[in-house]
């Protein structure tokens, strides 16, 4: 008999953050590792930009994000229902619209291309089956000059080297940019190239 991927096992190991431990990812602790400024920060937004964040979870970074666009939106997308509700909540709570709420994943983006000027990614991308694709489909929404940020977490699991971002970027035509490294955490951002 097969072993249960109880939702224990599943934190502990590679895949996607069971939503039954949701409140984790929203531990005040959390901002000593990745404060939701300091990821901000390094989104480099205008006022006006069209984010999407991929794996939004229950929402941690997502207010100080969208405060950042008081003409902008945010696209909040994640694998699983239950985080869109957590996260849209905490929106809600802070009285924060200029936001929807998609449920889906990073293989088969459901966007327009050149839909955003910013895609958030903050330790997602090691949980994605099929990462090739999901950065080729990333670089299709992205507006030209647009840019990826991609953040990971010393201790995660899935955590996604800096050699094996860059070879995904160059593959779906994205451009090395600006990086910060901590001790922590490391954040690369990815430029698209204008048409």
């Amino acid at each position: 008999m097969g072993e249960q991927a109880t939702p224990w096992r599943r934190l502990a190991g590679r895949g996607m953050y069971p939503v039954e431990y949701a409140a984790w990812l929203l531990s005040p602790l959390r901002h000593l590792i990745a404060s939701p400024n300091r990821i901000a920060d390094r989104l480099l937004l205008s006022p006006a930009d069209r984010v999407l964040e991929i794996g939004c979870g229950p929402g941690f970074f997502s207010p100080t994000i969208a405060q950042r666009l008081p003409v902008g939106h945010l696209t909040l997308l994640d694998a699983q229902e239950a985080m869109l509700t957590l996260a849209s909540k905490r929106m809600r709570q802070r009285s924060l619209t200029n936001f929807i709420c998609v449920c889906g994943n990073a293989e088969r983006l459901p966007f327009v291309a050149e839909a955003f000027d910013a895609v958030l990614m903050v330790t997602v991308l090691g949980e994605v089956c099929d990462r090739p694709t999901a950065m080729t489909e990333v670089a299709r929404v992205l507006r030209p000059r647009g840019h990826l940020s991609s953040t990971e977490a010393a201790g995660d699991p899935d955590r996604m080297q800096p050699a094996e971002l860059d070879r995904l970027a160059a593959h779906a035509g994205l451009a090395r940019g600006e990086s910060w490294q901590g001790l922590l955490i490391r954040t690369h951002n990815y430029n698209k190239r204008s048409a």
